[in-house]
């Protein structure tokens, strides 16, 4: 048998190697809780972090910054707070290999601005999950 036709195993120490990202992917998803609960907080004061920093700034970036206070701003934090719970479940997931979709569509979306932690943390961790879940002998691995 060549290479081509011998069959993927499932490597032993798969669990090992998504390790790594399930715990980055974790820590993501709790930090986008985090910042969007502050979110929520802060849009139920009628204020946002934005309108805190457009004083410092410009007439453009004041109306930018009212639209994240009231109902569009709990309404924003409301969705990062689904997406943050739906990051961190399926890290877990991840870490015990199962639900293998779930996985690559939770990395997918950690690396989307606007959704995660911005790109400072989620675009790095994002790129690192699906490099490792992309891996044959990973695959395989998952139930």
């Amino acid at each position: 048998m060549t290479d081509e036709q011998k069959p993927v195993q499932a490597v032993p120490n798969a669990a090992a190697q998504v390790s790594g990202p399930s715990i980055g992917l974790l820590v993501t998803g709790i930090i986008g809780g985090i910042f969007s609960l502050l979110g929520l907080f802060m849009s139920f004061l009628g204020t946002s972090i934005s309108s805190l920093m457009a004083d410092r700034f410009n007439e453009f970036d004041d109306q930018y910054a009212q639209i994240f206070e009231g109902a569009a701003g709990i309404a924003s934090s409301f969705i990062g707070i689904v997406v943050a719970a739906f990051i961190i479940y399926a890290a877990l997931k991840m870490k015990e290999l199962n639900q293998y979709g779930l996985c690559m569509a939770a990395s997918i979306l950690a690396m989307i601005p606007c959704i995660s932690p911005c790109c400072i943390i989620g675009l790095p961790i994002g790129i690192w999950c699906l490099i490792v879940l992309s891996k044959p002998e990973i695959k395989t691995a998952f139930h």
